[in-house]
């Protein structure tokens, strides 16, 4: 698992998979010229705590902030979910760590 502490610029490729946490930065580059950066700005986790009974299994909710060129958008994404089409190409949470220093894994599909 690959964890980064800053801005970072990922290689031009098919998928990449990135973990983040609130706040954190990453540069993907898109098949188009130039890159695009995904920031996480927060998320929330409802989902039922481990070893517990619950009624509902709950969720992991995130925003994202995409700036590509002069184009910015928030997008929202959940675990369990879909993939998102964004400016930086499809973008999925796959998985959430939990307890404190929580992060979140997405996997970036250009």
């Amino acid at each position: 698992m690959l964890f980064f502490a800053a801005a970072l610029a990922l290689p031009a490729a098919s998928a990449a998979s990135v973990t983040l946490e609130a706040g954190q930065t990453i540069t993907v580059q898109t098949i188009t010229a130039g890159g695009a950066k995904i920031t996480l700005l927060r998320f929330s986790d409802s989902r039922c705590p481990e070893r517990a009974i619950c009624v509902m299994a709950g969720n992991v909710k995130a925003s994202l902030f995409v700036v590509r060129g002069k184009s910015a958008r928030l997008y929202t994404v959940y675990l369990p979910g879909v993939p998102v089409q964004t400016l930086a190409g499809k973008v999925e949470l796959k998985a959430a760590t939990r307890g404190v220093g929580q992060k979140l894994r997405f996997e970036v599909e250009k």
